[in-house]
């Protein structure tokens, strides 16, 4: 019965193309094992079910050594990378004299790594950094458009919403990164910062629209349309843009009468709850007033749209303990903007996202 076994096991995987060698040694360790069960008393009846008969044996056994040999050449390939990007480096630098940006080629070694090792999705998330800043120093280097080349960062965080987020809950999500680079190309190629900021009216627009009710939304939409009008034609008629802005005030008490605004009188918050609430509400007042200042005053729309990341910076910090990590981001993108806008430094300031994985790196250790 174990010859029988052994043989047709034999069979199956010269059936299934696999080398001399793998067979032999696959019929070795079978062989131990048919005779390791037997020498515990089982009949080879209950060895043949423990072991499986030879033909399932051999299909599980042909599926491992494929994932192998796939694992073992995609091993290779990752390990050859920094040697290969070495060589066109060199190759670059000495006939093309391309030392700079020749030196990209060696994100190709995290990239390979990442392409081969990585699922689908989770690649195309992990990629989208290498990628943008690939596209970033090209945009750069090759048409001088460090601004607002830098855009092409916001990639990074819409990618990973959009691969992992609900179809219904996604254009809410990407709303406020869409609404930067729009926000920025005005302002950039048209000088409309004034009213260009208005782009960022869609993200509440937006989010609306996952009402249920569809007289609500007509309402809300409606009253926001109404406010942009209103401060569009006192601004371009008169001057006033100060006067036009109280036209917002509409959306407002749409709001408080739909009751999704909610004003807090008593102590309908009590203790250090209630102290947070009213510290964010003042934080959102603050930022938005410094927001208007800068612009109105300064004519500052070209960086004043910076001051709201302090708000989601104040909400972790006050409703989470202090982790550097999750403050990084809006540091890095605040540094990087201002570095590059103030001072021309575009071409550099990027190296201000590489403070994320540092500080991750430092406080997770």
């Amino acid at each position: 019965m174990k010859d029988k076994y052994l043989n047709g096991l034999r069979t199956q995987l010269e059936e299934f193309q696999a080398s001399k060698s793998e067979i032999n040694e696959i019929v070795n360790d079978y062989e131990q094992l048919y005779d390791d069960a037997k020498s515990t008393g089982k009949t080879d009846e209950e060895v043949w079910n423990i072991l499986g008969d030879p033909k399932s044996a051999a299909y599980e056994l042909m599926d491992t050594l494929k994932l192998k040999k796939e694992k073992s050449v995609k091993n290779k390939i990752v390990a050859l990378t920094p040697f290969i990007s070495l060589i066109v480096f060199f190759v670059m630098g000495f006939y093309y004299d391309l030392w700079h940006p020749g030196w990209m080629v060696f994100l190709m070694i995290p990239i390979t790594s990442i392409a081969l090792h990585t699922r689908l999705k989770d690649g195309i998330v992990a990629l989208s950094p290498f990628l943008s800043i690939i596209a970033y120093l090209i945009l750069g280097w090759g048409f001088g458009l460090w601004h607002p080349g830098w855009l092409v960062f916001l990639l990074i965080p819409m990618v990973s919403i959009i691969l992992h987020t609900r179809f219904k809950e996604v254009f809410v999500a990407i709303s406020p990164f869409v609404s930067v680079i729009v926000f920025i190309i005005l302002g950039t190629y048209y000088n409309l910062w004034n009213p260009g900021w208005l782009v960022f009216l869609s993200i509440p627009m937006i989010g609306i629209l996952n009402e249920k009710k569809l007289w609500k939304v007509l309402l809300y939409e409606a009253s926001f349309i109404a406010a942009i009008l209103f401060y569009l034609y006192m601004g371009y008629t008169y001057g006033e843009w100060r006067y036009g802005a109280l036209g917002f005030a509409l959306p407002l008490i749409v709001g408080i009468i739909f009751g999704d605004i909610h004003i807090l009188w008593d102590n309908q918050l009590e203790g250090k709850y209630r102290q947070k609430a009213i510290f964010m509400v003042s934080v959102v007042v603050i930022t938005t007033s410094i927001f208007l200042a800068l612009g109105l005053a300064l004519n500052g729309w070209a960086y004043a749209w910076q001051v709201f990341l302090f708000i989601p910076m104040v909400a972790i910090i006050a409703f989470d303990k202090i982790r550097f990590t999750a403050l990084m981001p809006f540091i890095a993108v605040i540094l990087f903007f201002s570095l590059g806008y103030f001072f021309q430094l575009f071409h550099i300031s990027w190296l201000a996202f590489l403070l994320i994985p540092i500080v991750a790196i430092i406080e997770n250790a």
